[in-house]
């Protein structure tokens, strides 16, 4: 009796391992593919692989809330909300994570659906470093102009608040501004200031500031640096404090970007324009594709001492002052929402857009020329 037990034992072994080996015998590798059925053929899916800011909301919520042209998209940071990661319309990356790591990626991706890169902040401040995404994505959506969806910190539109678009065809010969107007400015008495939070930068800036505070010296001006990184305090928990000494008292307002990259102009000039005083600008951009014309001081171009001496200049002579605001009579310029989900569903509904497969083959020498200095390691090669 034991030995036909023991018989029926290997038996049933060698039944389970032949049976193994032809089930794995069937399956065939992980394919690309072209077409999935949908279980609603119409809504857009939107996978945002990892954490982006302003886009916490699930669901349809975001697209209702904010009246989009479609509504027929779905956010959801659930991974699993399919059996396949391949039923999604796109997959949104956000540039601090694919900057940091490729250790969690998708496994299978289909031909059908968008990889889109997307990014709050600066290729200067995020680089990528890693060839693997070289020929990833399919979309951008960025500040930068060039992008498949690009954006703007900042928004301009005429005095009947019409939006100007990208294309800006600036008026030159403006108007004076009013006697009123001028009035409002007289209270100024303070060189520049500028509010800080972040005190080492990948621009320099700080350098920059304290040279530029150097030559100011040479005239008995000053800047006040505001925040964290300075002597001077807004408040406990608001800017306005500082918005007001601003628009009192101070002459210029150092809009200084913390990196230097293309088309990178943050809000941070609309702190002067808002405020009626004048920017003085250093960043990467070329500042004429975005800001109206002599309405600022462009420091990178001009140089810590050129800067100083025309801030002098300025203040000594309130009718050279007074020309850098005659963009007033002209224009209005409004802080944008960056990352507008709106236009990423309008792309989601072009089905143009949609059959075009395309891919950034040369992605990190797109998303920063200078990649390979900000990462300087020849492993990712």
């Amino acid at each position: 009796m034991a030995r036909i037990v023991k018989c029926l034992k290997l038996i049933i072994h060698l039944v389970i391992l032949t049976l193994l080996s032809y089930f794995i015998k069937r399956q065939e590798p992980m394919k690309i593919v072209k077409k999935i059925e949908r279980y609603v053929p119409d809504m857009k899916h939107i996978l945002l692989w990892t954490k982006v800011p302003g886009l916490e909301e699930e669901g349809q919520r975001y697209f209702i809330r904010n009246r989009c042209e479609h509504l027929n998209c779905y956010f959801t940071m659930n991974r699993t909300l399919f059996s396949d990661l391949r039923y999604y319309d796109a997959i949104v990356f956000n540039a601090q994570d694919v900057s940091r790591s490729v250790k969690d990626l998708p496994k299978v991706r289909s031909l059908s659906q968008k990889y889109i890169f997307a990014s709050n902040d600066s290729a200067g401040n995020f680089p990528v470093c890693n060839r693997l995404y070289d020929d990833f994505f399919n979309w951008t959506w960025t500040y930068k102009l060039h992008s498949s969806i690009p954006y703007r910190f900042i928004t301009i539109y005429n005095t009947d608040n019409e939006e100007l678009g990208a294309d800006l065809n600036w008026k030159y010969d403006m108007k004076p501004i009013t006697a009123q107007f001028r009035s409002s400015l007289s209270s100024k008495h303070l060189a520049a200031a500028i509010i800080l939070d972040k005190c080492t930068t990948s621009s320099k800036r700080e350098y920059f500031i304290h040279n530029l505070q150097r030559h100011l010296s040479e005239y008995n001006l000053t800047v006040d640096i505001f925040g964290p990184c300075g002597t001077r305090r807004c408040g406990r928990s608001s800017l306005k404090p500082c918005f007001y000494r601003i628009r009192t008292s101070y002459y210029f307002y150092l809009a200084f970007e913390d990196s230097l990259a293309d088309d990178f102009v943050t809000r941070s000039v609309l702190f002067a324009y808002n405020n009626n005083a004048v920017p003085v600008v250093l960043g990467g951009a070329h500042y004429n594709k975005f800001l109206p014309p002599n309405s600022y001081l462009e420091a990178g171009r001009l140089g810590e001492q050129l800067t100083a001496k025309l801030m002098y200049e300025a203040i000594q002579n309130k009718t050279k002052y007074y020309e850098f605001f005659r963009w007033r009579n002209h224009y209005a310029l409004k802080e944008s929402k960056i990352l507008n989900a709106c236009t990423l569903c309008l792309f989601l509904n072009n089905e143009s857009w949609l059959r075009h497969h395309s891919s950034y083959k040369t992605f990190r020498e797109w998303w920063n020329p200078f990649y390979e200095m900000y990462c300087g390691l020849s492993r990712y090669w």
